[in-house]
């Protein structure tokens, strides 16, 4: 509990972050990464091995980008330090884990951006439901050898609906934010690497519940590589439930 009011005090947030939970929700996932380290580690350690191999597809004279910097969980810092352009990480939130690693890996940097255009117009309207994201997101940065988008392109829609989507607008709202940040990753000229989850299985009692967090059709083809992430283990819910996320990484625009 400490530890999570300590990234709640201390993490500085773009516009509407806080009002959209996002730093309440980073301090979270560092509770829930405490509890269940054995459980998420496979995962972790996969996703910090396809970045690092990735960066051979890299320019080495431009640097890496990568969206959804968190905690830094899943983060090779010393390989993406290693490249000679280093390397820009994004998040809406800033959390004091990954200050401290920027101040000991000198060839990144850090930047605190909402990178889906939409926080602030949503949570600073009283008719936030009313509102469309862009059609292509705002990410800066075009002129980068690599960019990484990292488990995130299912948790860009949560700000502002829930997993699965509760109505017409939820479902407008979460189509919209997904499809305007592929949009963004196709735009560059560079390789991407997508890495996110696609598919959560919810168990509970023996009956199993599948729900998209991705649609298909967003997704750039056939994946790379697939792997199943443990993320709520048994024990970790109330309600005795389990929860698995089906997660796939893409290397496209080589």
């Amino acid at each position: 509990m400490l530890q999570e009011l300590y990234i709640w005090s201390l993490s500085n947030a773009v516009a509407g972050a806080r009002s959209a939970g996002l730093v309440y929700e980073v301090a979270a996932i560092a509770g829930r990464h405490r509890r269940n380290h054995d459980s998420w580690r496979p995962h972790l350690e996969h996703v910090k091995n396809i970045i690092s191999a990735t960066l051979c597809h890299a320019e080495k004279s431009k640097p890496v980008l990568l969206l959804g910097a968190g905690l830094g969980l899943d983060i090779p810092f010393a390989a993406l330090n290693a490249h000679p352009a280093g390397a820009i990480l994004v998040d809406a939130v800033e959390t004091p884990q990954m200050r401290a690693h920027i101040r000991h890996n000198k060839n990144l940097t850090l930047e605190c951006a909402d990178i889906t255009g939409f926080l602030a117009p949503f949570w600073q309207s009283k008719t936030g439901d009313e509102l469309s994201p862009p059609l292509i997101a705002p990410i800066l940065h075009h002129d980068c050898g690599l960019v990484i988008s990292c488990n995130i392109l299912s948790q860009l829609p949560l700000c502002f609906a829930n997993s699965p989507p509760n109505g017409d607008t939820e479902i407008r709202i979460t189509d919209a934010v997904q499809q305007a940040h592929m949009r963004a990753l196709e735009a560059f000229k560079c390789p991407v690497l997508l890495i996110t989850d696609y598919e959560r299985i919810e168990t509970t009692e023996g009956t199993k519940k599948t729900v998209l967090t991705v649609p298909p059709h967003l997704l750039p083809g056939d994946a790379n590589e697939e792997w199943m992430w443990d993320i709520s283990p048994l024990g970790e819910a109330q309600d005795g439930s389990r929860a698995m996320l089906k997660v796939g990484a893409w290397l496209f625009g080589c």
